[in-house]
C-alpha cells in the first residue's frame, strides 16, 4: 500500500469524494421522465402509493411482473415524501448511486488498500453511464448499491455474526430489486469465503440463521402475490423476463473484444476502458500478493459470460461490472507501485525510494483525478445536469389530466409517459378491434366523449377533416384531441 495513503484518515477521502455528489443530485427534476423505462417504473411506484400495497405491482390497471417490488417501493417512498414528480422519482437512484461510490471505496480498502478503494471510487464516480443511470428513475444503481452492500457486509462479517445476517438481508433486497442478476454476487462471495475460510468460524446454526433471515425477507412478497393471483405464475413470468432463455446464444470467444457487451463497456466507462483492460490482465501478475483478486475475477467473468450469451444485452446491464473493473485498475497500480518500491530497496535506495514513491503515488492520484474531471466535463451535458426540458408527450398528457374523459393513445411506445403524466388508465387504439385501430376509425366510430393523443402526421395521412375533432392541446407534433 502506498505510504502516502497510510497516513491519511478516511474522513479526508470521504470529503474528497463528496465533491462528486453534485453530479448525482443537481437538477434531478429538470427533465421529463422518458419512455422506456423511467416513466414506466415511476408509474408502478405511484400505484404502490395509490393502492397502499408495496408488494403487488400494477401498471395502467394491469399487474406488472417485470421486476420484484423493492426498487419501486423506494421510489414510492420518495414520491410520498416529495410528491409524484421527476425529482422524487429519480432521487432513490441518485442517493444509492452516490452511495455505491462510497461502498466501492470501502470494499477496495478492506480487500486491498485505501489506494485501491480511492481509485475504484474515482472510476465509478466518473463513468458516464453509471452517473446517467443514477440520475434516472431506473433500478440499475439500486441494484449496484445492494450488490456492493451485500459483498461488503460479508467481507466485514469475519468473526461477527451480525454482519453475515445483515449481508443475508441485503442479498434478499438485491434479489427483490432485479432477481437473478443480483444472485451473481454469491460467486465472488463464495470465492472470498474459500480464500479466507479460516476467519469464518461460525457454527452450522449461524449459517442456518443466515438462510432464514434471507427467506424471511422474501416471504411477504411471495405470500402477497399468491393471495392476489391465487397461483405462483407471477414467478414464472418474472423469471422468464429475468433469464431470457430464448435469447441465449453461444459465446464467440475469439470475437470478445469486438462484441456488443465490450463495446457497451467501452462507451459506458469511456476513457477508463483501456486502464480497465490493462487492470484485468495485469492484476493477475499480483495474485500471489493479493489473493483476493480471485474474488474480483469471480465477479467479472460469470457476469460477462452471461452478457456475451444474451443477444438482448443492453448497455445498462453492464453497470455491475464497473466497480469490479475499477478495483482491478487500482490493484494493478498498487501492485506496480509496490514492485517499484522493492526494486528501490534492492538497489539500497530505501530512504530515497520512500520519497520517490510518495511523489509517484501522489502524481498518479492527481492524474486519476484529472482523468475523472476531464471525463465529467465531457459528459456533463449528456446526463442532464443543466437546463430543463419538458417533452411534448408530457405536455399533452398533463393537459389530459384536466379532463374527465377516458384517454386513448395512438402510439404504444409512449404509453408509460402518457399514463404517468395524465394520471389515467390509458388504452392504446392499436389494441382495439376492427377499424378503431386507426386514428381515422377511432375519431369517426370510437366511443364519445373520449380523448385521443395522436400525432399531426397521422391525421394528415388519413386526410381527417378538422370538423371531426377538437384540438384541446398541441405540443410539437403531438395533439390532444376530442373526437366530435
Amino acid at each position: 500500500m502506498p505510504n502516502l495513503l497510510k497516513e491519511k484518515k478516511d474522513l479526508l477521502i470521504y470529503l474528497f469524494l463528496l465533491f462528486f455528489s453534485p453530479m448525482f443530485f443537481y437538477n434531478l427534476g429538470g427533465y421529463s421522465l422518458v419512455d422506456f423505462d423511467e416513466a414506466w417504473w415511476a408509474e408502478v411506484a405511484t400505484n404502490i402509493l395509490e393502492r397502499r400495497n408495496p408488494l403487488v405491482l400494477y401498471f395502467n390497471g394491469q399487474p406488472s411482473f417485470f421486476h420484484p417490488p423493492f426498487g419501486y417501493s423506494l421510489i414510492a417512498i420518495s414520491q410520498g415524501i416529495f410528491g409524484v414528480n421527476e425529482f422524487a422519482s429519480r432521487l432513490p437512484s441518485a442517493v444509492l448511486g452516490f452511495g455505491s461510490v462510497l461502498l466501492i471505496y470501502l470494499i477496495g480498502k478492506q480487500l486491498f488498500s485505501k489506494f485501491v478503494g480511492l481509485t475504484s471510487a474515482l472510476m465509478l464516480a466518473s463513468s458516464a453511464w453509471f452517473v446517467f443511470r443514477s440520475r434516472s428513475a431506473n433500478l440499475d444503481s439500486i441494484l449496484v448499491f445492494f450488490f456492493l452492500l451485500t459483498l461488503l457486509l460479508f467481507i466485514t462479517s469475519n468473526g461477527r455474526k451480525r454482519f453475515i445476517y445483515l449481508s443475508a438481508v441485503s442479498f434478499s433486497l438485491l434479489f427483490l430489486t432485479k432477481t437473478f442478476i443480483g444472485v451473481s454476487v454469491l460467486i465472488p462471495i463464495f470465492v472470498y469465503f474459500l480464500l479466507n475460510r479460516k476467519d469464518y468460524k461460525f457454527k452450522i446454526r449461524h449459517y442456518c440463521y443466515t438462510f432464514l433471515f434471507s427467506v424471511s425477507v422474501l416471504t411477504p412478497w411471495l405470500v402477497a402475490n399468491y393471495l392476489e393471483f391465487a397461483n405462483f405464475r407471477f414467478l414464472e413470468r418474472l423469471f422468464s423476463n429475468a433469464l431470457k432463455a430464448h435469447n441465449r446464444i453461444p459465446p464467440d470467444i475469439t470475437g470478445i473484444y469486438n462484441s456488443t457487451p465490450v463495446a457497451y463497456l467501452h462507451f459506458g466507462i469511456r476513457e477508463w476502458f483501456y486502464p480497465a483492460i490493462i487492470g484485468f490482465f495485469g492484476s493477475f501478475l499480483f495474485v500471489k500478493k493479493y489473493p483476493n483478486i480471485l474474488a474480483i475475477y469471480a465477479w467479472i467473468i460469470p457476469l460477462m459470460f452471461a452478457f456475451l450469451t444474451n443477444r438482448e444485452t443492453a448497455i445498462w446491464h453492464i453497470l455491475p461490472l464497473y466497480p469490479a473493473f475499477g478495483i482491478l485498475i487500482g490493484v494493478f497500480l498498487d501492485g506496480s507501485l509496490e514492485s517499484f518500491k522493492k526494486i528501490l530497496n534492492y538497489l539500497n535506495r530505501k530512504k530515497i525510494g520512500d520519497i520517490i514513491l510518495k511523489y509517484v503515488t501522489f502524481s498518479i492520484l492527481i492524474l486519476l483525478t484529472v482523468l475523472s474531471g476531464k471525463q465529467i466535463i465531457e459528459f456533463k451535458d449528456d446526463i442532464g445536469m443543466f437546463g430543463s426540458h419538458q417533452t411534448d408527450i408530457a405536455a399533452v398528457s398533463k393537459s389530459a389530466a384536466n379532463f374527465p374523459d377516458s384517454l386513448y393513445l395512438d402510439n404504444d411506445h409512449l404509453l408509460p409517459s402518457t399514463v404517468f403524466y395524465s394520471k389515467k388508465n390509458v388504452k392504446v387504439i392499436r389494441e382495439l378491434p376492427g377499424t378503431l385501430k386507426t386514428a381515422e376509425g377511432f375519431i369517426i366510430s370510437g366511443p364519445k366523449p373520449s380523448l385521443l393523443i395522436t400525432e399531426k402526421w397521422r391525421l394528415k395521412k388519413d386526410n381527417m377533416e378538422e370538423f371531426t375533432y377538437e384540438v384541446l392541446t398541441e405540443s410539437g407534433e403531438y395533439l390532444l384531441i376530442r373526437p366530435l
